[in-house]
């Protein structure tokens, strides 16, 4: 008996994920297949008239797996599989300037600026407050991201012990 799963991912994240899903025992099940979806929208002033058109474009890539239920380990390698999948994937590190931006110009910058030209210590302390706040962030957040990343190596060495 077999079982088939579907993963949808990035184009430059194929021949990652195919090693790490070969790892517990799944084989690659034809062609990947290259997705690309587009949708237009369009905001309506009149009747006859389109005041602004724009497109979102969505890339990606399908891959398709399948695993012998039969093969040797395959309870262990499901068991390890499950434990990999349960680490959080590491996502995107803090933003160095934060997010919220007014005409390309981040909106704390802006601030800052507002607050020093008008009251020249509290500008100061929040520029300061920022780089502090930063630093603690990227601290925890290249714990957290080789935390992330040793777990899932530890799963992963385990699952290839049975290979």
């Amino acid at each position: 008996m077999k079982e088939t799963r579907f993963i949808e991912v990035g184009p430059d994240e194929v021949n990652k994920i195919i090693d790490v899903w070969a790892t517990f025992g799944w084989e690659l099940l034809g062609a990947p297949q290259e997705i690309n979806y587009s949708t237009t929208h369009r905001t309506q002033e009149t009747d006859d008239h389109y005041s602004s058109e724009y497109t979102t474009v969505t890339n990606y890539v399908k891959v398709t797996f399948q695993r012998d239920k039969e093969i040797k380990n395959y309870y262990q390698l499901s068991s390890l599989q499950r434990d990999y999948e349960a680490v959080p994937r590491p996502g995107t590190p803090p933003s160095r300037f934060g997010t919220f931006k007014l005409f390309g110009i981040p909106i704390w910058l802006i601030v800052a600026l507002i607050g020093l030209f008008l009251f020249v210590v509290p500008g100061i302390l929040i520029i300061i407050w920022r780089c502090v706040d930063y630093s603690k962030k990227d601290k925890q957040w290249d714990a957290e991201y080789d935390n992330m990343i040793k777990k899932r190596e530890e799963v992963l060495e385990k699952a290839r012990a049975f290979h």
